[in-house]
């Protein structure tokens, strides 16, 4: 009898050992499935919030430094910088933005194709007017595969993109795109990244631009701080993302057309996707006119000055940023450099001739039969060829040539049917 008593009981002791265990799995799967909210608001559909399984929701912004996680993933095509290494150069102490989880996150995405320098030059700009590095994601759409963070490509290769600079000394982030894109799945690629992490709004900018701060205005405030200041006003500066907000009514606020631009994500539900069978020229004119068209704002804001300049300048990182070594230029405002640079900037844009503005992406030529590599006269050609099928294709679509459709008159019902009369 005992010995039937012992074993019922270990039978039993066995019982609880299982569902003690099933207990702590179903408690630890459901830990990690939960989602908090992160800084960024959460982008709504009609109006609504977005109820999303937990299991794809991002980690609170307000804990992760860099926006798409703190780690290199290459299963997600994302490379954010290094561990250990100091960020370099450094900014106006004025320009310091807060850290993490005391400021709204602001999203910068940066789309790459061609030109490592340019790239470099408009990635320093942004961080000397304040702009955080933790926010910085470069877009690298080289079309390359794995050839730039592997190090396959040559410097003199269009293609190349310096990654160990980018993630160590500028400490920036990267994510790759599968393949080659054209600007209109660009866009449609920001948008499909935002909504998977749950960003109400993100900016992004050219890669052929320069942002600088106004010094020569008081009281001053960094580029950075000025739009921070723009986003208050739209009610989205608390890091919890629990202020009241006009976020329906408007879809992107321009910084000088779209060398910079502010997107609201929402709207852009209505609106509808990019059209990808308008790649490049042509492609904002159908966008930006259905913005309007579908009854949303898009709004000119300033927050300092933009350029859009032809190449990159001599010594980037002496010009755009004070020198370590001299303690007094570190806090000095509208100093000699500064005044030097907003010179060379606007000589710049101005000298930049309309028939050749782009001519930088086809400055490198080398690279040829390196891995991943596209022939670079042949791309050169091949990219202009179906830029022009774009406009065919912009005009069939709409009857017109004409870019500002909601400023003639354009509806919705006109595109593949009659046209508008311009």
């Amino acid at each position: 009898m005992d010995r039937e008593n012992r074993s019922m009981l270990r039978t039993r002791a066995s019982k609880l050992v299982i569902i003690l265990v099933v207990f702590v799995v179903c408690v630890f799967i459901i830990y990690s499935w939960s989602g908090g909210q992160g800084t960024l608001p959460e982008t709504s559909r009609g109006g609504g919030s977005v109820n999303q399984p937990s299991s794809l929701q991002a980690q609170p912004l307000s804990v992760t430094k860099y926006l798409l996680g703190d780690s290199e993933d290459p299963t997600k095509l994302w490379y954010p910088p290094y561990n250990g290494s100091a960020p370099q150069p450094l900014p106006l102490k004025q320009n310091e933005a807060p850290g993490v989880g005391k400021r709204a996150r602001t999203p910068l995405l940066i789309p790459f194709t061609r030109n490592n320098g340019m790239l470099q030059q408009t990635v320093l700009s942004y961080i000397a007017a304040g702009w955080p590095r933790e926010d910085i994601i470069i877009i690298d759409n080289s079309g390359t595969m794995d050839a730039n963070d592997r190090g396959l490509l040559s410097k003199d290769n269009p293609f190349y993109l310096d990654y160990k600079t980018l993630r160590t000394r500028y400490r920036v982030s990267i994510l790759q795109t599968p393949t080659l894109l054209s600007f209109s799945q660009l866009q449609n690629y920001f948008l499909r990244t935002s909504m998977s992490h749950n960003w109400r709004y993100f900016f992004w900018s050219h890669m052929d631009v320069a942002v600088l701060s106004d010094e020569e205005t008081e009281p001053y405030k960094s580029f950075y701080n000025r739009v921070m200041d723009i986003l208050n006003d739209l009610g989205l500066s608390s890091p919890d993302a629990t202020h009241a907000s006009s976020s329906e009514t408007w879809a992107l606020k321009y910084f000088t057309y779209d060398w910079l631009t502010l997107i609201n994500v929402s709207p852009w539900r209505k609106i509808g996707q990019w059209d990808t069978f308008i790649p490049y020229y042509s492609s904002d004119c159908d966008a930006y006119s259905r913005v309007v068209m579908n009854g949303f704002s898009k709004d000119d804001v300033r927050a300092g000055h933009l350029f859009d300049i032809p190449d990159v300048i001599k010594d980037p990182e002496r010009k755009f940023f004070p020198d370590l070594n001299n303690q007094s230029e570190m806090t000095q405002l509208n100093s000699p450099r500064y005044k030097a640079l907003l010179a060379e900037l606007r000589k710049l844009q101005d000298d930049k001739p309309r028939s050749s503005r782009n001519k930088w992406q086809g400055s490198n030529t080398g690279g040829k039969g390196e891995p991943w590599t596209y022939d670079p006269d042949g791309f050169e050609k091949m990219w202009w060829d179906t830029a022009g099928f774009g406009r065919e294709l912009y005009k069939k679509k709409w009857g017109t040539e004409e870019c500002r459709l909601d400023e003639h008159g354009g509806r919705l019902s006109d595109a593949f049917h009659r046209g508008i009369s311009v």
